[in-house]
C-alpha cells in the first residue's frame, strides 16, 4: 500500500513538471534553439537595418537585423530579408582581417545569386536560408547584393489573407504556392486568431514548408494578447516598401482600424506619401489588412471603437472570439474622413492595385481609378454562404496586370478540425524546440508508469492471465468450430 502511494505521488509529480513545461510553452517562443532576438532597428525610409556587431557595423536595405545564433560555437547575425533583392553592407573595423558568418532568411536560394562573394563562401542552409562566410581586412566595407536569376521582364506572386486558425486550408494553399513557384506570397494579415506566442509558434511551423520568400502585413488579430512584439521579433517592421522590376509594392499596418478609431497613424500617414512619391512612374501595389471602406450593402455600425475602457478588454474578447457576433459590422475604418483620406492617396498617386483582406469574401472593385481587391478566403471562418476558400495569382508582364482567384474546397470550418490540426501542429513545435527535454519526459514518465506496473504485478498478473487464457481458448474452439462447419457443409454437397 505505501509503495502504491509513493508511485502516486511521482506520478502527479511528473504530471505536474509536463503541466509546467506545456504552460511555459504557451507563454514562451523560442525561435530556434540557440537563438537570442535584436531590437529592431528599422528605417522605412530606405527600407535600413543597421546593427553594431563587436565593433563592426552590418546594415541591409529591404531586409531587418533579427538575431543571433551559435553554429558550432560560432556566432551567427541573422538577417531577414523582406524584398526579393535585399543588399548587405559591412563595415570591418580596425582589428585586423575577420569573418563574419551571416545568415539570411527569407529567400529562394535556389533561383537567388550573391554578387561579390565567391560560390564557396555560401551555403544553403534550407529551402529559404542562406548562410555567408564573409572575409573582410580591417576598415575594409564590402556590399553584397542578392539578384534573383530570373531575368524576365514580368513575374508572378501569390497573395492571401485571413488564414488565421483555418491550418488545413492555410497547408493546401501553402502546398500549391510550392507547385505554382511565384517570385513570391503575400500573407495580408491576420496570420494568427490571437498574438500568444504559441498561436504565432504554429503560424510559423506552418510556413516552414514554404518555398518562397513571404512578405506580411499586421492584422487586427495579429496584435491581440500583446502579439506585435512578437511578430516583430518574427517578420519585422509594421510598414516597409521595396521595389521589383517596374513594380512598387507598399506593405501598410492598418490593424488598429477595427476596435480603434485610427486605423493608421498619422507618422505613417506621412511615410506612405513620400514613398509614392518617389515611386512615380512605376505600377504600384498597396497592401493593407483592413479595408478602408467595406463594400458590402448591409452591414451594422461598428461600435467597437466607442466601448469604454473600462468594458474594453472583456467585451471584445468576447465579441472577437464569436465570430458570429461580429461578422455583420461594418469592416472598414472606423473613421470614415480617415477613409476618405486613405483612398485620396491612392488616386493621388495614382495607385495601381490596393490589396486588401479582413472580410472574409472576394470583392474586386474600381473606385477613383483604382483598384480594390479585398481576399479574405485564407481560412478562417466564411463571411457568407456565397464566400469561399482561395487564393489569388496575380501575373505582371509589360503589357498589363492579370489577376485570378483560386478556388478551394470550402467545407464549414469545424472547429474540431481546427484544434485537432492546432494540437498536431503545437505538438510537432514543441518537439523541434524542446527535443532533448521532450524526449526526457516521456522516458520518465515510462520509467515510471513500468515501474508502477512492475509493483504493482500482483494485482494485474492473474488478470491478465485469464484474459490471455480466455482468448487463446476461444480462437482454438473458433478453428474447431469452423473446421467442423466446413466439413459438414461439403459432405452434404
Amino acid at each position: 500500500m505505501k509503495k502504491f502511494r509513493i508511485n502516486r505521488l511521482l506520478f502527479i509529480l511528473i504530471l505536474v513538471i509536463c503541466f509546467g513545461f506545456l504552460i511555459c510553452s504557451f507563454r514562451h517562443f523560442k525561435v530556434d534553439k540557440n537563438f537570442s532576438s535584436i531590437p529592431l532597428n528599422f528605417n522605412p525610409s530606405g527600407s535600413i537595418s543597421s546593427y553594431v556587431w563587436n565593433g563592426s557595423e552590418v546594415a541591409i536595405k529591404g531586409g531587418f537585423v533579427k538575431g543571433k545564433t551559435i553554429d558550432n560555437r560560432t556566432e551567427n547575425l541573422i538577417l531577414r530579408s523582406i524584398s526579393p533583392t535585399p543588399e548587405i553592407s559591412i563595415r570591418a573595423n580596425s582589428k585586423g582581417n575577420k569573418t563574419f558568418y551571416l545568415r539570411l532568411e527569407n529567400i529562394n536560394p535556389v533561383d537567388t545569386n550573391f554578387s561579390n562573394i565567391e560560390k564557396n563562401q555560401v551555403k544553403i542552409i534550407d529551402s529559404h536560408t542562406v548562410a555567408l562566410a564573409i572575409s573582410l581586412k580591417a576598415n575594409e566595407e564590402k556590399t553584397i547584393k542578392a539578384v534573383p536569376k530570373d531575368n524576365t521582364d514580368g513575374f508572378e506572386f501569390v497573395m492571401l489573407g485571413d488564414n488565421r486558425d483555418g491550418y488545413q486550408t492555410f497547408s493546401q494553399i501553402l502546398d500549391q504556392i510550392n507547385a505554382i513557384d511565384p517570385a513570391f506570397t503575400v500573407d495580408d494579415g491576420d496570420l494568427v486568431f490571437g498574438g500568444e506566442p504559441h498561436k504565432y509558434r504554429l503560424f510559423y511551423e506552418s510556413v516552414a514548408k514554404l518555398k518562397v520568400p513571404l512578405y506580411t502585413t499586421l492584422g487586427n488579430h495579429d496584435i491581440r494578447e500583446n502579439g506585435r512584439p512578437t511578430y516583430t521579433k518574427l517578420f519585422g517592421p509594421p510598414y516597409y516598401s521595396f521595389d521589383y522590376k517596374n513594380v512598387h509594392l507598399v506593405f501598410l499596418d492598418s490593424s488598429r482600424g477595427f476596435t480603434e478609431k485610427v486605423a493608421i497613424p498619422e507618422e505613417q500617414y506621412k511615410w506612405l506619401e513620400n514613398d509614392l512619391k518617389s515611386a512615380k512612374g512605376k505600377l504600384i501595389f498597396v497592401f493593407s489588412h483592413i479595408p478602408p471602406s467595406d463594400p458590402r450593402k448591409y452591414v451594422d455600425a461598428n461600435t467597437l471603437p466607442n466601448i469604454s475602457d473600462e468594458e474594453r478588454p472583456g467585451l471584445i474578447e468576447r465579441i472577437m472570439n464569436n465570430y458570429s457576433q461580429y461578422k455583420s459590422l461594418n469592416h472598414g475604418f472606423p473613421d470614415q474622413a480617415e477613409a476618405k483620406r486613405f483612398e485620396n492617396i491612392m488616386t493621388k498617386y495614382h495607385v495601381h492595385t490596393v490589396f486588401l483582406s479582413h472580410i472574409h469574401s472576394y470583392f474586386s472593385y474600381i473606385k477613383d481609378n483604382v483598384r480594390y481587391v479585398i481576399s479574405g478566403g485564407g481560412g478562417a471562418e466564411l463571411l457568407t454562404t456565397n464566400s469561399y476558400y482561395h487564393y489569388l495569382r496575380v501575373k505582371v508582364t509589360n503589357e498589363d496586370t492579370y489577376l485570378e482567384a483560386i478556388e478551394l474546397p470550402s467545407p464549414a470550418n469545424k472547429i474540431q478540425d481546427r484544434y485537432i490540426a492546432a494540437v498536431q501542429l503545437f505538438a510537432k513545435a514543441i518537439y523541434k524546440e524542446y527535443k532533448t527535454t521532450v524526449i526526457s519526459i516521456l522516458i520518465i514518465i515510462l520509467s515510471i508508469i513500468a515501474w508502477i506496473l512492475w509493483n504493482t504485478r500482483n494485482k494485474w498478473e492473474r488478470g491478465l492471465l485469464f484474459w490471455v487464457k480466455f482468448l487463446s481458448q476461444v480462437f482454438r474452439t473458433s478453428i474447431t468450430i469452423y473446421k467442423q462447419l466446413k466439413e459438414d457443409i461439403f459432405k452434404k454437397r
